[in-house]
């Protein structure tokens, strides 16, 4: 089964795995575990990075980060593994400004930020926002 979005497609693999594929050039951006509510993007080097805002960053496509089928982002960058969490990315992170029907949008975030330092507040914003969206709908 696949289920498509307007940038990505999602292609079931298991019950717990599915291949997210960003349609702009049938690229493979990676993989969700939801079992683990993991994103594990595809391996990254140096020729990956974006150098837009100072400090060199590395982009995920912003459909995918707007999933809420996972919390934390895996990326084997070179010969580290980079962890940190969905939320801190989409507050830390900058949408690029470039984006055309070749380059699908993205957000950046500076390598020296995709860490687990300091994630506790992203989440505890994200809780407060729902607690408080509960009760306005009760």
């Amino acid at each position: 089964m696949t289920t498509a979005y307007s940038q990505i497609r999602i292609q079931k693999l298991t019950h717990t795995l599915s291949r997210i594929i960003v349609k702009q050039n049938n690229f493979v951006a990676g993989e969700v575990d939801f079992t683990e509510r993991i994103f594990y993007s595809i391996p990254r080097s140096t020729k990956n990075l974006f150098h837009l805002f100072g400090e060199p960053g590395l982009g995920i496509n912003e459909e995918i980060l707007l999933l809420d089928s996972f919390g934390r982002i895996k990326i084997k960058f070179n010969d580290k593994i980079l962890t940190t969490t969905r939320e801190k990315w989409l507050n830390k992170g900058i949408t690029s400004p470039y984006c055309d029907s070749r380059i699908d949008k993205q957000i950046i975030m500076k390598i020296s930020e995709i860490n687990l330092q300091d994630v506790e507040k992203y989440e505890q914003a994200k809780i407060q926002q729902q607690e408080l969206f509960s009760e306005v709908t009760a």
